[in-house]
C-alpha cells in the first residue's frame, strides 16, 4: 500500500521544518520568560539587601539578611 502525499516528499520535508521551527520558537519563548522571572527576582533581592545594608549602616545595627 502506498500513501499518497499531496505535495510530495519536498512538501513533507517543508511541513516538518515548519513544525520544528514552531516548536523551537515556543520552547525558546518559555525559556526566555523563565530567565526574565529569575532576573526580576535577583534584582528585587539585591534591592532588599541594599536597603537592609543602608539601614544597618545608618543605625549602627548588624544586617540580618543573608545573601545566597
Amino acid at each position: 500500500m502506498r500513501l499518497h502525499i499531496p505535495f510530495g516528499r519536498k512538501g513533507l520535508i517543508a511541513a516538518a521544518a515548519i513544525a520544528a521551527g514552531v516548536v523551537y520558537w515556543r520552547v525558546r519563548a518559555r525559556r526566555q520568560e523563565a530567565a526574565d522571572r529569575e532576573w526580576d527576582e535577583d534584582v528585587q533581592s539585591a534591592i532588599q539587601d541594599g536597603v537592609a545594608a543602608g539601614h544597618a549602616a545608618t543605625t549602627g545595627e548588624a544586617s540580618e539578611t543573608a545573601s545566597a
